[in-house]
């Protein structure tokens, strides 16, 4: 089959650091065949600079040079419908279009796409995360995908699922059956620490904080991951994390929040107590005997994400996503699966839907975490740290 791209934020950093490389390394290892890919800006750009940007020293023996050309799409019906008419999308064709721009820019393109009828059945929408702030929000624009997408066309991209060793989760699960049955096991805690602090997205982290930009998306899907039944057909997976993550709740006196000493400066709003530090506990319904911790800060000691499992028998496991290390019991996998954005472009190629997130999996994720967001917009305390910080160190001055 014929696949064409569309990439709408060819210019943005996502564009230039992760989409684009992980296109050239798809097609110099012959595990995708793309007849174009269309760039889409609204001003004038030189595509041969956005792939030296991209690509380095590899732009000149680049594959994807002689495959890539540049389209301006403005707010107008007309160019859309252009562009339909040229690429001439027949039965053994699709075309993947990659929305890589912020969500209220997603939903006005997603409109003139559905209008100029650029949603058959051959077309495949990819869309980045974030997916809305609250309940609400994300109710409101996953319907405007809805309006001219069926969910099967639809890949909602949470990169964290691509990781190599979250795709290996539920083999490595099978693996070790019995002393991973969820009976067997007291406490799971899924923590992300970054040493980078918010580099001077100071506008987008006031309307974010640590709760969304982390733990309602990546560490919460890295976690249904661990508690879900297994499934029997790889192709169940999205289901089996659905059924998941509608039995958990929260645990409101146990979730705590902190924030660098030098966020206030950097973001220049001396009453700002938006959380670059959050820690979340849950309960499972099916497994109360279960402690259940979501973890994750900025401008923190290590880089490093990473699943620590507590069992009965008083012993632990850590497995480690990034960085992508072996896994405990020396576990072997029978594949070596793609890491990142290969496996999100290979999988949207070969309609594999397992490593992406979905609209149920989204909408019961914010009903679990709207109270506490509430809760915490009214209360105007919070605790800060220094940073550089050691997670374990500033859990425990959050909780005294």
């Amino acid at each position: 089959m014929k696949t064409y791209i569309l990439l709408f934020g060819i210019t943005g950093d996502l564009s230039k650091r992760m989409l684009l490389p992980s296109i050239e390394f798809l097609l110099k290892a012959n595990k995708i065949k793309v007849e174009h890919l269309y760039g889409v800006s609204r001003r004038d750009i030189d595509i041969n600079e956005i792939l030296e940007l991209s690509l380095g020293n590899e732009a000149k023996e680049s594959i994807l040079k002689n495959k890539i050309s540049s389209i301006k799409l403005s707010d107008k019906l007309a160019d859309y419908i252009s562009f339909k008419e040229s690429i001439k999308l027949d039965s053994n064709s699709q075309l993947l279009i990659y929305l890589s721009v912020p969500p209220t820019s997603a939903c006005d393109y997603v409109e003139w796409l559905g209008k100029a009828g650029l949603n058959t059945k051959n077309v495949k929408l990819l869309l980045e995360k974030p997916f809305g702030t609250d309940y609400e929000s994300a109710s409101t624009f996953l319907e405007s995908i809805d309006k001219y997408y069926k969910e099967d066309q639809v890949y909602k991209v949470d990169h964290y699922l691509a990781k190599k060793n979250a795709q290996l989760l539920i083999e490595f699960r099978k693996h070790m059956k019995t002393k991973y049955d969820l009976k067997n096991i007291k406490e799971i805690t899924v923590a992300a620490s970054e040493t980078i602090d918010i580099q001077g997205r100071g506008i987008f982290y006031e309307q974010t904080g640590a709760l969304r930009d982390f733990i309602q998306g990546h560490l919460l899907e890295l976690l249904l991951l661990v508690i879900c039944n297994i499934p029997v057909k790889a192709s169940d997976i999205v289901n089996k994390r659905v059924l998941a993550v509608k039995k958990l709740s929260l645990v409101p006196t146990e979730c705590f929040r902190a924030q660098y000493e030098s966020y206030k400066d950097e973001v220049q709003n001396a009453n700002t107590v938006v959380e670059t530090f959050a820690s979340i506990a849950l309960a499972d319904s099916r497994h109360p005997h279960i402690k259940i911790n979501l973890v994750t800060g900025k401008a923190l000691e290590k880089k490093e994400t990473y699943i620590e499992i507590s069992f009965k028998d008083k012993t632990t496991d850590k497995i480690f996503i990034t960085p992508d290390v072996v896994f405990p019991h020396n576990f072997k996998p029978s594949s070596s699966p793609l890491d990142g954005y290969k496996a999100v472009f290979l999988g949207a190629i070969n309609n594999n839907k397992t490593i992406f997130t979905s609209s149920k999996e989204i909408l019961a994720s914010w009903k679990i975490f709207d109270p506490l967001l509430a809760l915490w917009t009214k209360d105007k305390s919070i605790t800060n740290y220094t940073q550089g910080a050691n997670m374990l160190t500033i859990l425990t001055k959050v909780k005294l």
